[in-house]
């Protein structure tokens, strides 16, 4: 554990990575204010790490619970550290969940988190489904039969996409705005 006082306190991270069993074919991220990263790779099983970085003191305690049943892997963030602290201006917080995916079509893909962003990238599933509150949706790379996205405060982004079906979800004034009435 670090502690740090004083106004112009040092920035401190905590690392931890968790190695799935092969033959995981799908994955259900449940997160909250944290960005969410899936990204293609050439392994054989799923591999993630996560990053917490403060200004303020934590544990170096476990954020996430990673629960395998059968051929799905589930990860739940566990714990916010610090969520008893009053967050100042000048802290650094910040954290971020990546999942290395190997290069195979997985079944079903199910990410939600807040406050912050996903991204998949180069990723192959039948089902995606994103969502977050306040994060934007970053999709590259993707092919799939489902891909679903929806955030209530933040743009989704696509490229190099490839799908069946399609779904894209806003909770803004501002996206009225831009498509005018031109989207189902």
């Amino acid at each position: 554990a670090a502690l740090f006082c004083g106004a112009a306190a040092s920035v401190a991270t905590y690392s931890a990575s968790y190695d799935a069993p092969a033959g995981i074919s799908t994955i259900v991220v449940q997160d909250s204010s944290a960005a969410v990263i899936l990204q293609a790779a050439d392994i054989d099983h799923i591999r993630a790490d996560y990053t917490y970085t403060s200004s303020y003191a934590f544990e170096s305690s476990k954020l996430y619970d990673f629960t395998v049943a059968g051929s799905t892997l589930t990860v739940t963030k566990t714990q916010e550290p610090n969520a008893s602290l009053i967050i100042q201006s000048q802290d650094t917080r910040s954290c971020t969940l990546t999942l290395q995916i190997p290069r195979q079509t997985l079944a079903t893909i199910t990410v939600s988190t807040t406050n912050d962003s996903i991204t998949l990238n180069g990723v192959s599933a039948q089902t995606a489904s994103l969502t977050t509150d306040n994060g934007r949706i970053e999709v590259s790379n993707f092919n799939g039969s489902t891909l679903s996205g929806t955030t209530r405060n933040g743009k989704i982004t696509m490229s190099g996409v490839t799908y069946t079906s399609l779904a894209v979800s806003y909770d803004n004034d501002t996206i009225e705005e831009m498509i005018g009435g031109r989207a189902y």
